[in-house]
């Protein structure tokens, strides 16, 4: 009840200033289709698994349809899918692809896919499709392209297109834009194999071409890129507690904490023996609190483990508990609530071991994130040259409350927790909310000696 109140509170404190804001930054679910659910067994002709997690399983268009109120309420606006081209039967993940001039009927076919596209636009959301860059026919191969031990393992001996070469780009990007034109895709991602592939010479201009790139690798003109050292550096440190923090990312790069070829996170915090529930939400409550763009893979929220294909892609229960999809659906509640924190300056305050706390200055309210990743509880002060005099701390994910006491705030957060605070006007004490609590304690006393007196009686 206490949190309800004071949640009610800094809602209709804050509210006027800091009214959720129509633009926000990409919140990406990135999904295997064959993985995600089998929406319907008419496209499963020959799909005969046998229990052989190598092939696939029938995932489909359909069954991505049936589940966009799942992503939408856990607060993604981006849809990203991995490769629907006509491809070897046998590749569940869709990457070694026969035809780049049509959608595989396996997962739905070319009608199926328009209608997932359709809902996908009615409910707000948009759609990222991802681009093999397997050298079919058309196309000459790369002699050396870049690859991690995942993708050598994947890929074995078939050929990659050579997209440094000028015949290769053209006729790559005519069939991209081709297929822009057909299906109205909001933007086209790219697991980059060759180091500085340039997105204006192979992609079609949209406002969400990503790349996603191996480590010391580099790409250009693409809207949003995936490093894959960041990526390292946001899976070790949320592994377990107490581990170094960035700080500072480059501007619209795309923060994940794995991809389809890499190992899950789940099994980073899996091998140091931490509950992967709690390191999944700190995670994301990170990754929530920055400017740049967010991407998570498809059970990553019911902690889906493994380290290699195709354990790594297992097929998504949503018959699991609920405990992170609840946390998601709240929190980025929150974060879209008080959109406008992200629209003035950003400030680490702190970062230590774990320990991170940040200032959003947005020149109305402002805003506090204070991260507790380290295995004890912690307090920080504040002091008024951050939080001004006048002014209170009000929690928006946990409802706690801080007033000024002798010109400094403290902060204090039990061991792996995090809180965003709005900074607002100081109400001093809440007289509403203290006759409340004296009104549910003396109710429930009454009751308590009611019941012992009926009791006695029957007695």
């Amino acid at each position: 009840m206490k949190k309800m109140i004071l949640l009610l509170m800094a809602g209709l404190m804050v509210a006027p200033a800091a009214q959720a804001q129509e633009k926000s930054q990409p919140r990406v679910y990135s999904l295997v289709v064959d993985r995600f659910l089998n929406g319907t067994e008419k496209n499963n002709a020959h799909i005969h698994n046998n229990d052989d997690d190598q092939l696939p399983y029938g995932g489909d268009f359909q069954g991505i349809e049936s589940k966009l109120d799942y992503i939408k309420d856990m607060g993604f606006n981006v849809i990203h899918i991995s490769p629907i081209f006509k491809h070897e039967q046998n590749d569940y993940l869709g990457y070694k692809v026969t035809s780049y001039d049509k959608i595989d009927d396996v997962y739905g076919g070319d009608q199926h896919f328009k209608e997932l596209i359709k809902k996908i636009h009615e409910k707000k959301m948009k759609i990222v499709v991802d681009m093999p860059v397997v050298a079919t026919n058309d196309f000459t191969a790369v002699k050396t392209p870049v690859m991690n031990d995942i993708q050598k393992e994947y890929y074995g001996d078939t050929k990659i297109i050579d997209l440094k070469n000028a015949a290769n780009q053209q006729k790559y990007k005519a069939k991209m834009a081709a297929f822009v034109k057909d299906y109205q895709v909001d933007g086209l991602s790219m697991y980059t194999l060759q180091d500085g592939i340039d997105a204006d010479k192979v992609m079609p201009d949209l406002p969400m071409n990503m790349a996603i790139l191996n480590k010391d690798m580099t790409a250009e003109n693409f809207d949003y890129v995936q490093k894959e050292e960041t990526t390292l550096k946001l899976a070790n440190g949320f592994k377990k507690t107490d581990q170094p923090l960035p700080d500072s990312f480059v501007k619209n790069e795309l923060l994940a904490a794995d991809n389809f070829f890499m190992p899950r996170f789940t099994k980073y915090a899996a091998d140091e023996n931490m509950f992967p529930g709690t390191r999944i939400k700190l995670l994301l409550s990170y990754l929530l609190s920055q400017k740049q763009p967010m991407s998570m893979t498809y059970g990553t929220e019911i902690a889906m483990n493994g380290g290699k294909m195709p354990e790594m892609h297992q097929l998504l229960d949503f018959r699991t508990e609920k405990e992170v999809t609840d946390y998601l659906k709240a929190t980025s509640g929150v974060f879209d609530k008080y959109r406008e924190m992200f629209e003035g300056k950003m400030q680490v305050l702190m970062n230590k071991a774990g320990h991170q706390v940040i200032h959003y200055d947005t020149g109305k309210v402002d805003f506090i994130y204070n991260l507790n990743n380290t295995d004890k509880a912690t307090k920080v002060e504040l002091g008024t040259d951050v939080v001004p005099k006048g002014k209170m701390l009000s929690g928006l994910l946990i409802g706690d409350s801080i007033h000024e006491k002798e010109g400094k705030f403290e902060l204090i957060t039990n061991r792996e927790e995090a809180e965003l605070y709005a900074i607002i006007d100081d109400r001093g004490l809440n007289i509403g909310y203290i006759i409340a609590s004296i009104g549910v304690v003396v109710a429930f006393t009454l009751f308590i000696i009611l019941a012992a007196r009926k009791s006695k009686r029957n007695r």
